[in-house]
């Protein structure tokens, strides 16, 4: 009966593989990403979501409900994506969470960009708004006043 053959592995390749190439060579063809959806207004997630928005956020700390953990699972079913660690809190006996909203995921990205787009005005334009609001305003009522409207 013969032995069986050696075990040892070679490695085919005498260098490593460089993984410096472009995730996609084709970009254009991806298909659209969908951006994450947005909770109701006045709802425990939206309030958590905005929260996250700000910064960090764990249970020990979170001020508007206690069931923090929830509140993210539901998002992350919305499409948001939502990163965690565990860390030692002072006031916590044992670890806890820490979750923070993940900017870089493109679904995450896509629903803050969407939402800027959206709404709000930057205090920039704002001001801008009312410099020049003003005197239209004004010249608005002088012709509907001549116009015989008002």
């Amino acid at each position: 009966m013969r032995s069986a053959r050696p075990t040892e592995v070679k490695a085919s390749a005498l260098e490593p593989r460089r993984n410096d190439t472009a995730s996609d060579l084709f970009p254009d063809t991806l298909p659209p990403v969908t951006p994450a959806c947005w909770p109701n207004e006045g709802t425990r997630a939206a309030a958590a979501l905005e929260a996250l928005i700000a910064g960090p956020q764990n249970q020990c700390d979170y001020q508007p409900g206690w069931r923090l953990a929830a509140y993210v699972q539901s998002l992350e079913y919305d499409g948001w994506c939502i990163r965690s660690r565990l860390f030692k809190h002072p006031r916590c006996a044992r670890p806890i969470a820490e979750y923070t909203l993940d900017r870089q995921d493109p679904a995450t990205a896509a629903a803050l960009a969407k939402r800027k787009q959206a709404g709000g005005i930057t205090p920039e334009l704002a001001a801008w708004l009312a410099v020049v609001a003003g005197p239209a305003a004004a010249a608005g009522a002088v012709l509907l006043r001549a116009a015989g409207w008002l």
